[in-house]
């Protein structure tokens, strides 16, 4: 029989269109929000443009990011600063970003296998010869450890003639020799400065580093001071030399023994001469929120605040849009308990989803084929929801709106899953109650574990899930408020935060204006009225149609 439903599947493979790319293409704006722009020294890349930027000869980082994630939202100013100063580092290093979010970038991320953002890599220039083709992982965020990993690894890699050379000089080198090199070329180097580099000292390596805005100078490690002796100086204390295009050489007295002293010091030398170094990044222009608030938009956002509040079926069908095409698939494979996982997402959704009647055959057709199997890989899962999708008016809307932000990359997906979580343990609770108490909320927890791209929401949800309990759970209703409880925790723990909209601050919800019953006179929760209130407002009878598509564009 399981060989039966893997001929199927693969037979499901076979018929299913090319990528579907109108799709994509449909998904990318030459305007899309995103956390980087070049002004931060941060060229964002995609699947079609990251290939042939890793394929440079020179040294790449690139940040795998989830723009919903709010740990990438802290990080961005963080990289934005460490992006800016790497700036003058820009011929030996890019810098490039990748949105895991974007629905085109999905196959990638799971080709690159990101379990978690933000996520730094480093690619050599030789990624293609050596097959480092997964990068080399930066751990952390400390801004001062990503940046004394990347001089590490950009001192390992040869640049080719003419170009940064962190090799030490060899003991024959001598100012003929190191000359020619770069005359040979027709190069712009009148310059050559020699550090001497103690063993276990990496003063040479980040003095060529501080110096790279100077073309005209090129930076040796000298490790004896002997060497210096090739070059017609004398025996002496001194550690940094520099020579200029006749072969003439003289030591040079930095303040300090820093690379930051040395790299000064021959920098005021060279500005002396009227040699300048290349400019630095120019401050980024702050952008006009209109640019990004088109009027659909705002015709949306302020029908989305006039109270009370609602659930509109376009960011549910959102949230499982974003499911199917972006999070489900990264896994590289699914076997196991990540498969049981995914198993149990479409299970609940293609018995409870709110999808029109295309959308419940795709959810029924998809759980079917899908439960058999012990394993599929992720690109075969998203080859398989495309082929059952195909021909299929599903996901109509194309906005947020209940779940729509105020600023650039804000609420969006996460606001959406909250809004499907709720939904979901409101329609497990009613007749025939398809699912034991609990299921939804062990569903979430696998969704979380395995597929939620944003790892610090992940980490909190699961640690979250022991603190609470979330298997000691009986009833339906128990469901709903455990899940009403622990979305309050998570609004208590962010309100303030920078990912915060400042239209729709993290409160501890109902508000009482909203349920002006579901406290009591010392400000205390009412649970049965709480729970009240939450079956009515998550009820699939009440879901507004706002913001879907319609003869008359958008009701």
């Amino acid at each position: 029989m399981i060989l039966l439903l893997k001929t199927l599947l693969y037979g499901l493979l076979l018929l299913a269109p090319a990528p579907v790319s109108a799709r994509l293409n449909a998904r990318k704006s030459a305007n899309e929000a995103s956390l980087y722009s070049d002004t931060d020294n941060v060229i964002m890349v995609d699947i079609g443009s990251l290939r042939p930027a890793l394929n440079m000869n020179n040294g790449k980082l690139v940040q795998f990011l989830n723009s919903f994630c709010g740990d990438c939202h802290r990080f961005a100013p963080v990289f934005k600063t460490l992006a800016r100063d790497l700036y003058k580092w820009r011929r030996i290093l890019r810098i490039y970003g990748v949105d895991c979010a974007q629905e085109r970038n999905a196959e990638l991320c799971r080709e690159f296998n990101i379990r978690q953002t933000p996520s730094l890599r480093f690619f050599s220039p030789d990624t293609q010869r050596n097959h480092q083709v997964l990068g080399a992982v930066i751990p952390g965020q400390d801004p001062k450890l990503i940046k004394s990993s990347l001089a590490e690894m950009l001192s390992q890699d040869d640049y080719g003639a003419g170009q940064p050379n962190f090799r030490p000089l060899k003991p024959d080198e001598d100012t003929k020799s190191l000359l020619l090199e770069f005359k040979d070329l027709d190069s712009p180097v009148k310059f050559i400065a020699l550090v001497l580099q103690p063993k276990d000292s990496k003063i040479g390596r980040d003095t060529l580093l501080e110096l790279l805005p100077f073309k005209e100078v090129a930076v040796r490690i000298v490790e004896d001071a002997k060497h210096f002796a090739n070059f017609g100086l004398q025996a002496s204390n001194q550690k940094l030399a520099i020579i200029d295009a006749s072969g003439s050489a003289q030591y040079l007295a930095p303040s300090a023994d820093t690379s930051e002293a040395y790299a000064a010091t021959v920098g005021d030398f060279l500005k002396n001469l009227n040699y300048k170094p290349d400019p630095p990044l120019p401050m980024a222009v702050p952008s006009n929120m209109t640019d990004f608030l088109d009027q659909q938009h705002l015709a949306i956002l302020s029908e989305v605040l006039k109270p009370p509040p609602k659930v509109y079926r376009a960011d549910l069908e959102q949230a499982i849009d974003k499911l199917l095409h972006i999070e489900l698939r990264k896994w590289v494979s699914l076997e196991g308990n990540n498969l049981n996982a995914l198993k149990n997402i479409v299970t609940i959704l293609s018995y409870l989803n709110p999808l029109n009647k295309d959308g419940k055959l795709l959810m029924d057709d998809l759980r079917s084929t899908l439960m058999p199997l012990q394993s599929i890989k992720g690109a075969e899962f998203g080859d398989l929801v495309d082929s059952l999708e195909k021909n299929r008016r599903v996901f109509k809307g194309r906005r947020y709106v209940g779940c729509i932000s105020s600023r650039p990359l804000l609420r969006s997906f996460t606001c959406s899953m909250w809004t499907l979580f709720h939904y979901l343990t409101v329609e497990s609770a009613k007749p025939p109650n398809y699912f034991a108490p609990g299921s939804v909320l062990i569903t979430i927890h696998g969704f979380a574990k395995y597929f939620f791209g944003c790892t610090d929401c992940s980490q909190h949800f699961q640690q979250m899930a022991i603190r609470r309990n979330l298997w000691a759970v009986k009833t339906h209703d128990e469901e709903i408020l455990w899940l009403w409880a622990a979305h309050n925790e998570v609004n208590q723990r962010i309100a303030g935060d920078s990912t915060e909209d400042p239209k729709f601050p993290k409160i501890q919800f109902p508000s009482p204006e909203n349920c002006p019953t579901c406290r009591n006179n010392n400000s205390e929760w009412r649970n049965d009225e709480v729970l009240k209130y939450l079956k009515n407002l998550y009820d699939k009878k009440n879901l507004s149609f706002y913001g879907l598509p319609t003869p008359q564009g958008y009701s």
